[in-house]
This record gives structure tokens, C-alpha cells and sequence, in this order.
């Protein structure tokens, strides 16, 4: 959903789960960038620590205002006013998921990366059904195959075959791995950070006056307290981050039907159109699947905080034509 207009705007408006993002297309311009370099070198790094702390200027200052076509960075603005600037990434000659949820080569993908999820250029050159530049806008990685009828669904429970091999390197490629990761910023990386925020900057300014004008012991207080500070800081979101890749961090085995055989693999080398089966005592869910065969009841009260388990029931022949919905098919989903 965004505004008309798609490649040739400078602006669109994105709607993803219950954000309302607000997107600007820039790419850098050689005489910006020179002014900047030089700006920075005569001010002693400090006219770039002005433009760290304060992004709208850093965009205004370093980048020109293009379309999204010849974007090489996007400026997300969130309903809360909080923004973000994310290079486009590129990649050519690479596998993409249709509406319909086949995979397509296509001559160049095109992405940014913004809260952990991936935003794909869909434009003219993505499918052959596109009508035109109004048509063209960013999506999830996750809703671009949002048109799978749930016939393709019962075809694939008929068959009993599951994804070929050379189907799940295409998907691998363009999905990843079934797993969230939680990389660990380096320690020195984090001091920096901590340093170069305003409190801390006004204070290396302080301690120098203080120190010039012969107020050592206060000074050297001032120091000390800073210090200790921020290592306390450091120490507190290193901490933060440990404990949140080991609570995100979970795989377990689970057994696919691929190339019509049974088989036992990690829950992290799942991807999209894999064919689970469920054992007979139960198991963690570690995806969100379509329930084809049967009925289960689950647990969903880590999700909704619903105490009673839920019943899914399989997908009947009755939604045959429809386009598979999480909304509609709610009573056939398993999270």
C-alpha cells in the first residue's frame, strides 16, 4: 500500500504491521560528499558528530533527493517520528518468490534491511505483471507471495512429495535460514557509541576547562565517574544482548517430506513449502505451517495470552479457489 506514483516518487507510504512508515529515496552526490570530507577535516571531526547526533541534517547535507528507481539509500520515518537512513542493497541475477509463491529469476533484486526485516523493490523489471510504475513499491520479504490460492496448497498434500533439492537451495537463497540472529556488537564499538553521545561529549569539553583553568581534583572526579559510567553502560547492554540471543536462539529436529522421502533435519533449514510432519506426542512449533491432514489442538498463550488451547483443523476443499489469508484461515494455521 503506498502512494501512486511508485519508482518516479521521491516519497511513499508504507504500511507494515501496525507501523506507518514514510519513505524518502537519496542517493550521494560527488559534490556533497567532497563538501562534507572537507567540512569534517576543518572542524576536527566535529561538524560529522553534529550530523550523527542530528540524521535529518546528515541526509539533508550528504545526500540529493532522487526517485526510488536510482535510490542507493532510503530515510524511514515511523509513525512515531523516529528515523532511520538503510543503504539498498543489490544483488543480480538471483531467485525471487512470485505473488502466487513460485520462485523466478530475475535480473536484479534490490533490498534494505530496517528492524530486522528485509524490504524488497518490487518494480518492472521484479515481474513480467506489473502495469506500469504505479504498481512498483517496497515489501516485506514475507508479504510479496501474498496471492497462494489454497488449491496450490491441497496439490502439494496430494502429492506427498515435498520440495525438490534444487527448490530449497532457491529458497534458502533468497529466505535464509529458519532462525533469528542476534549478532554481539563488538566491546570497543559499543565504548565508542557510549563516548560520542552528547552527555559525554559535554563532558570531555567540561574536564578540559576544568583542567585548564587548574580545577584538577574536580576534574579528575568528573573523569572517574564518567568512566565508571560507562562501563557500566557497556557491561549492561552486552549483557542485554547475551541474554537475548540465548532466549531467541532455539533449534530442534524436525522430520520434512523432500524429494518424496521422510526426513529428520534442523528446524533452522526449514524454509517456505516445506511438508512437516507433526508426531503423534507433539512438538514445538518453529514456524508458522498450514495444517493439511487432521486436527490439533495448540497452544497459542505465549502469542495471544489465550489460557485455553486452540483446535486448528486441516484445509478443506470448500476454500479451494480462495487465496490462502492468515486472517481467513485462521482455524488452519499453526503457529
Amino acid at each position: 500500500m503506498v502512494e501512486a506514483g511508485g519508482a518516479r516518487r521521491h516519497r511513499m507510504t508504507l504500511e507494515s504491521g501496525d507501523h506507518t512508515l514514510t519513505l524518502f529515496a537519496y542517493r550521494t552526490g560527488p559534490l556533497k560528499t567532497v563538501l562534507f570530507y572537507a567540512l569534517t577535516f576543518l572542524t576536527l571531526g566535529i561538524f560529522r558528530l553534529i550530523l550523527h547526533w542530528k540524521q535529518k541534517w546528515n541526509v539533508k547535507v550528504r545526500m540529493v533527493p532522487c526517485t526510488f528507481e536510482a535510490a542507493e539509500y532510503v530515510f524511514i520515518v515511523d509513525n512515531h517520528n523516529v528515523t532511520e537512513l538503510q543503504p539498498v542493497l543489490r544483488k543480480t541475477e538471483t531467485m525471487i518468490p512470485t505473488e502466487n509463491g513460485e520462485m523466478r529469476k530475475v535480473p536484479e533484486l534490490r533490498w534494505f534491511l530496517y528492524r530486522k526485516l528485509e524490504y524488497i523493490w518490487i518494480g518492472d523489471e521484479t515481474f513480467d505483471g506489473n502495469d506500469g510504475d504505479e504498481d512498483c513499491c517496497w515489501k516485506p520479504s514475507s508479504d510479496i507471495a501474498d496471492k497462494i490460492p489454497s488449491r496450490s496448497f491441497l496439490a502439494v498434500s496430494e502429492a506427498n512429495v515435498g520440495l525438490t533439492s534444487s527448490e530449497i537451495l532457491r529458497r534458502l537463497e533468497f529466505y535464509g535460514r529458519n532462525e533469528i540472529v542476534v549478532q554481539l556488537r563488538p566491546i570497543l564499538y559499543l565504548l565508542f557509541m557510549e563516548v560520542i553521545t552528547p552527555f559525554y561529549v559535554f563532558q570531555i569539553f567540561s574536564v578540559t576547562v576544568w583542567y585548564n583553568d587548574e580545577y584538577a581534583y574536580y576534574a579528575s572526579l568528573i573523569v572517574a565517574l564518567s568512566l565508571g559510567s560507562i562501563v557500566m553502560d557497556v557491561y549492561q547492554i552486552r549483557t542485554q544482548e547475551i541474554r537475548l540471543r540465548s532466549m531467541v536462539h532455539s533449534t530442534e529436529s524436525v522430520e520434512v517430506i523432500r524429494d518424496g522421502n521422510e526426513q529428520i533435519i534442523g528446524s533452522d533449514q526449514l524454509v517456505p513449502g516445506d511438508v512437516l510432519l507433526i508426531p503423534p506426542h507433539g512438538c514445538l512449533m518453529q514456524c508458522d505451517s498450514v495444517l493439511m491432514n487432521g486436527t490439533v489442538i495448540v497452544n497459542e498463550s505465549v502469542l495471544t495470552g489465550e489460557s485455553v488451547p486452540i483446535t486448528k483443523v486441516a484445509l478443506t476443499d470448500e476454500t479451494h479457489d480462495s487465496i490462502f489469508t492468515m486472517e481467513k484461515n485462521s482455524k488452519n494455521e499453526r503457529k
